[in-house]
């Protein structure tokens, strides 16, 4: 349950900081392929919204 709701702001600041590695080396990895690019992007944005509706409670 602490990974989906973390308690404290550390948490959610190191879970964003990993998203954000992830997802940039992802699309770095694949940026030649157009298809796979758009599909990162797209993790990206619902991540990005995973993570402002948290920051909601």
């Amino acid at each position: 349950m602490e990974l989906l709701l973390p308690r404290t702001d550390r948490a959610v600041a190191f879970q964003l900081a990993v998203a954000v590695a992830v997802l940039t080396g992802a699309f770095v990895v694949f940026r030649r392929d157009r298809d796979v690019r758009l599909f990162v992007v797209g993790l990206a944005v619902m991540a990005g919204a995973w993570f402002a509706l948290r920051s909601l409670h």
